[in-house]
């Protein structure tokens, strides 16, 4: 499946087109790991990337759970990190809520689905 749009980069982030884009940059690209991330990971990787020097909320620290065994604490960080990931929609009010589920889909696979509530209280659901 192929994530890529060339509409959404310069498309409204009122617009579906727009808010998926915003909600697989936040999600896809790494933000930088904290000290506790680097302990756990046992690396002094940190992860992040060039834009962050211009956009903070852009990232998620779920790429530091890539060598974790499946268990639900690290289901709970997963979900943490793609909540703390998406805040930025709702604090900057381009939607009302976020919703995120995070499932063990096998032994190595973590399934996650982000439910966005917009402004007018309809559902979108952004493929992950």
């Amino acid at each position: 499946m192929s994530h890529f749009n060339l509409i959404a980069l310069t498309a409204p982030s009122s617009s579906k087109d727009g808010l998926t884009h915003a909600v697989l940059q936040s999600v896809f690209n790494q933000g930088e790991a904290t000290q506790n991330d680097r302990a756990r990971m046992e690396s002094n990787d940190r992860g992040g990337g060039w834009m962050e020097a211009f956009i903070n909320e852009v990232g998620s620290r779920d790429w530091t759970l890539k060598r974790e065994k499946i268990t639900e604490q690290t289901l709970g960080r997963a979900k943490r990190f793609l909540e703390e990931a998406l805040t930025w929609l709702v604090d900057d009010k381009h939607v009302k809520a976020v919703t995120v589920e995070v499932f063990k889909v096998s032994a190595t696979t973590i399934g996650r689905t982000v439910t966005l509530t917009l402004i007018d209280d309809s559902k979108f659901e952004v493929p992950l």
